[in-house]
């Protein structure tokens, strides 16, 4: 199992993308001093694509993808998120959303990213769910699995000639039922990315879901989080490993048994919004939870 860590070099605030220039000059260091650490990979979150034109351009990405040979570290990628819902029923909310990850899948295919994962909703679609009467919940959500379904079913069609062959992944994601989630897999055939802590968080239990998606596993998303209040929606997640409810050790063996060797993303974040305005503090944080993953691996018998 490969790990993955966050590239930090794309901003030079926690939401203002850093000049391209600036990126590459420090992604040298950021990719060295991550293979240093254990990782295979660097992970890019796709946002600034929809919001600074100058990352969708393909040629800054093939300069990108020539730093990580030389770090011998491979990329994973997630497709924007913020600014989309792929469950949207408004037709031309949904279509620009489609347009906004094909633009993000062109733009980065010279990194040829091992996985690049994608979410079926956004808060619309969430609160959707949530708000929705039982009796017409069914009606609803018959809804928004074709709108999910037949988006999937555009973006395999495109990443078929920009992605290798089992890149493209679809994530579960608190407020989306776990069935639906799984209804979608199932139905497009597309392979999962499966977010741990969503998982916990949405109330989930992680281990029983590798089980349940088994060789239909692309890629791993992991970060702890601890489940929800009783009657919250949702816990916390993205916290750094070892300060929730994630059974690292569990987990470790439940991935050894399914012979998953996929990409492992540590989506660690910062436990105040303020104070990891340059990436420092959650890099850190990243590298120590990789080094307890890696010590949940080795004792699995993985290592």
């Amino acid at each position: 199992m490969k790990a993955s860590l966050r590239a930090h070099s794309l901003w030079r605030g926690r939401r203002l993308p850093a000049d391209p220039p600036d990126f590459l000059r420090r992604l040298r260091d950021e990719a060295l001093a991550a293979r240093a650490a254990g990782a295979g990979a660097l992970e890019f979150p796709l946002e600034l694509v929809a919001v600074d034109d100058r990352y969708a351009e393909p040629p800054l990405w093939r300069d990108a993808a020539r730093i990580l040979r030389a770090a011998e570290l491979a990329a994973t990628v997630h497709l924007p998120s913020v600014w989309v819902d792929l469950a949207a029923l408004d037709r031309e909310v949904w279509e620009g959303s489609l347009r906004s990850q094909e633009r993000a899948l062109r733009a980065v295919a010279p990194l040829a990213p091992e996985l690049a994962a994608f979410h079926p909703a956004n808060f619309g679609a969430q609160a959707v769910f949530a708000t929705t009467p039982a009796r017409e919940l069914g009606e609803v959500l018959k809804a928004l699995f074709e709108r999910v379904a037949e988006a999937v079913a555009r973006l395999r069609e495109r990443a078929a000639a920009l992605l290798p062959p089992s890149a493209l992944a679809l994530e579960n994601l608190e407020g989306i039922p776990w069935a639906v989630f799984e209804e979608v897999l199932r139905a497009t055939g597309i392979p999962a990315c499966l977010d741990l802590g969503h998982a916990l968080s949405q109330g989930d239990d992680p281990v029983a879901c590798i089980r349940r998606l088994g060789d239909r596993l692309a890629g791993i998303h992991l970060h702890d989080a601890r489940p929800p209040l009783p009657g919250a929606p949702k816990g916390r997640a993205h916290l750094p490993l070892g300060e929730g409810s994630l059974d690292l050790a569990a987990v470790a063996r439940a991935l050894s048994e399914v012979g998953f060797a996929g990409p492992v993303v540590l989506e660690v974040e910062a436990a105040e919004a303020g104070a990891a305005g340059d990436g420092v503090e959650e890099a850190e944080l990243a590298r120590a939870s990789l080094a307890l993953w890696r010590s949940a691996v080795a004792a699995s018998g993985r290592g």
